[in-house]
């Protein structure tokens, strides 16, 4: 399927040669036909030969309205410029082409028309070459020209065979995205709310789910139609009314959006993009000055800031970030123009390279330009690139969701990289290379650090690495894995170490468990809390020390014993049991000449251990 916008100056015909093509008259206003002049956008469609059928968007060619031509030239494959023989080149088919050439529409027919209004020969030959001249060096350079009436309906079926040459040529590739920008929204008696537009980058099936821009709002589409056939599911590239439920016609204008998948339904204030000035534009461009912004069927006005520069002059390209008060949804790659509110004129356009950008500040401008001179290309591999340039990791599922390639392209992409080693990829996360090797090495020096400060320690928590890190958990994990099988570090539960690292102490520190030791020693008959040990010996990273290395037991309640010491009480609680089968609580108080204070916490850690069970308010044996 293709679409083809007309473009024009006013009164050269535009709407009477569609009406010629396709039978079907594309002013369906009383004022338009009142006054025989196009006001807003019509629409018509013609079936081919080939069994395709190609939509016509036809669009108004006073100056006062080039806001709904811009409009009508969003989303179409290809532009048919009208020129009347008897006028010539005129302002609006200049400002017409310049739009298109914007809006990167590359290929187009023009129709020479009114032939009948001239009887010279001459002087058709003069303007066709004049056209020829004035094409050069624009997207349309080289369109065929052809010579038509559409009163008389003279050589009207060369021009539709012109326009089947042109189809074949198109494509347009379905990316799994759909999304539609509205032109046009109205209510039918008994169907309720309809709107229009063209199809992009997906495909619509009756009874989803939609979501509309702004807002967010979810709705489900009760209907489809396409060239007045109703339709189950529609294709990118069509002409399309969707039948909504669940809302009114006040919740939707021109320029709203229908996305059909909520992850690609990203919005933000502010664009990255590369803008250009038409030729022979008599003011330049300051940065920061405000100008209307025409996005997919939207005008909304924004701020201009250049990037690296004061002012752009005529022909003149630039990097710039478009600065809104309101949301505005787009894709990289997405095209859009710029026009002066005073004078109104079109001023220039441009291409969408970052539609989630952040607001720069004028110390950021040398990061940020290196990352859009890369993108400009519009090439996958140095999207993807750029991208972790500027957000270090991206969680594959988001990877440059808002763009115009589908979810299998950039997946196949990132694993070409991948292997080729220009990033990293792993628990559905894509890494950049060069922040993946700065988090390795910082990683490996915290590590470092800790383990010459604390030596007697088994090293840090996972929790206080990813912490210091800032990493996210999945990539975190990722980068542990790797570091272990590549014999780095070595993790003992949630602790990670340098693989080299073995707890250690100094010599005084090796003195003081000596004297901790002999201190619990002395204190068998009343062994002390750790709060109370720690209180006469200090020493609370060696006490955590002594616990690791099993030569301290510490129970539940904070209670301590040395180890010889619980092995040796444990012993005899077993023995007993041994021996009576159960025993009660003064039982083992009257055989371990200890408290109650004691006796709880040594048997909840026996317990524990799988020593003993507790059967009412007795202790056996487990097993």
């Amino acid at each position: 399927m293709a679409i083809i916008g007309t473009a024009g100056h006013i009164d050269h015909g535009k709407s009477a040669l569609v009406h010629a093509l396709t039978a079907i008259d594309p002013d369906r206003l009383p004022e338009e036909k009142r006054r025989g002049m196009t006001i807003d956008l019509g629409f018509a469609w013609l079936p081919l030969p080939s069994g395709e059928t190609v939509g016509f968007v036809d669009v108004p060619g006073h100056e006062d309205l080039v806001r709904n031509m811009i409009a009508g030239a969003t989303g179409i494959d290809a532009a048919m410029l009208v020129i009347a023989a008897d006028d010539g080149w005129m302002p609006q088919t200049e400002e017409h082409l310049r739009i298109l050439d914007l809006l990167g529409v590359r290929h187009g027919i023009v129709a020479l028309t009114k032939t009948d209004l001239v009887d010279d020969p001459e002087w058709l030959d003069l303007v066709e070459a004049d056209i020829g001249g004035r094409l050069k060096g624009t997207a349309l350079e080289g369109a065929p020209v052809v010579r038509v009436s559409a009163h008389k309906g003279t050589n009207i079926e060369g021009l539709r065979q012109q326009i089947q040459q042109l189809v074949s040529k198109l494509g347009r590739k379905d990316i799994g995205k759909p999304r539609l920008p509205i032109d046009r929204v109205f209510t039918i008696k008994g169907s309720g709310l309809v709107l229009t537009g063209t199809l992009m980058d997906g495909t619509l099936v009756q009874g989803e789910e939609a979501y509309l821009f702004p807002g967010g709002i979810s709705c489900r589409i009760r209907g489809l139609e396409s060239y007045r056939t109703k339709k189950e599911k529609v294709h990118a590239g069509n002409r399309v009314a969707i039948n909504l439920v669940g809302l009114e016609k006040k919740d939707l204008k021109r320029g709203d959006m229908v996305f059909g998948g909520k992850e690609q339904f990203k919005s933000t204030k502010v664009l990255d993009a590369e803008i250009r000035l038409i030729p022979h534009l008599a003011v330049p461009l300051k940065s920061t000055a405000l100008c209307a912004v025409y996005l997919g069927t939207r005008e909304i006005p924004g701020k201009v800031v250049l990037l690296g520069r004061e002012a752009l002059k005529a022909d003149e390209s630039s990097f710039a970030q478009l600065r809104f008060e309101d949301e505005v949804a787009a894709h990289i790659g997405d095209r859009f123009i710029l026009r002066r509110a005073s004078p109104p004129e079109t001023i220039g356009g441009g291409i969408v390279l970052d539609p989630l950008a952040a607001r720069h500040k004028f110390k950021d401008i040398p990061k940020v330009l290196p990352i859009l001179e890369r993108r400009r290309g519009l090439d996958l591999e140095e999207l993807i690139l750029s991208e972790l340039d500027k957000k270090n990791c991206v969680e594959e599922r988001h990877l440059l969701v808002a763009s115009q390639f589908s979810r299998q392209e950039i997946r196949g992409c990132v694993e070409s990289l991948r292997t080729k080693g220009k990033l990293i990829a792993g628990n559905s996360w894509v890494i950049g290379v060069a922040f993946w090797q700065r988090q390795t090495a910082l990683l490996m020096e915290l590590l470092a650090k800790d383990h010459e400060l604390r030596p007697e320690e088994r090293g840090l928590s996972q929790a206080e690495v990813q912490s210091r890190l800032g990493l996210p958990k999945a990539p975190f994990g990722h980068l542990l894995v790797t570091l272990s099988q590549a014999g780095k570090i070595f993790r003992n539960g949630e602790m990670i170490a340098l693989s080299g690292h073995r707890p250690s102490l100094s010599p005084g520190q090796e003195a003081l468990v000596s004297k901790i030791l002999k201190f619990f020693e002395t204190h068998r008959a009343n062994p002390p809390t750790r709060k109370e040990a720690v209180g006469q010996m200090g020493g609370d990273t060696i006490f955590r020390y002594m616990c690791r290395q099993n030569l301290l037991v510490e129970l539940p309640e904070g209670i301590v014993f040395d180890r010889s010491h619980y092995e040796s009480v444990k012993n005899r609680i077993v023995g007993l049991l041994r021996k009576n089968n159960s025993v009660t609580i003064q039982e083992m108080r009257d055989l371990l000449g200890l408290s109650r204070k004691y006796i709880f916490p040594l048997l909840t850690k026996l317990e524990e251990e799988g020593v003993v069970l507790h059967q009412g308010d007795r202790t056996v044996l487990r097993g």
